[in-house]
């Protein structure tokens, strides 16, 4: 059971074991769940190319969608259910372990 969390999480932890993907992510967090590349960079103050490549990774591991605006490309965080399901399974085991006495 917990194997097949750690398989199915992994794409995410390895999205999110950047620094800059992380904060990539709080700006969507921040700005309701979506925002423009360009949005991205201003927020961040990163060049657009570092932001793009990033944003591939991200999209790589399902953690955003993408949509067309007119000229622009609207991000969207959108984590499939079976990989927020994976992490919280996870969440809870590494809190059950802890909560267990140890000899």
């Amino acid at each position: 059971m917990i194997q097949d969390a750690l398989t199915t999480a992994l794409p995410v932890l390895r999205a999110l074991g950047e620094a800059t993907r992380v904060q990539i992510v709080g700006v969507f967090l921040d700005r309701g769940g979506a925002a423009s590349v360009g949005e991205v960079q201003e927020a961040l103050g990163l060049p657009q190319s570092t932001v793009s490549r990033h944003l591939r990774v991200l999209l790589d591991a399902r953690l955003l969608t993408v949509s067309r605006s007119g000229p622009h490309r609207i991000y969207r965080l959108d984590v499939p259910a079976d990989a927020l399901d994976a992490l919280d399974a996870l969440t809870t085991e590494v809190r059950a372990c802890q909560a267990a006495p140890h000899p």
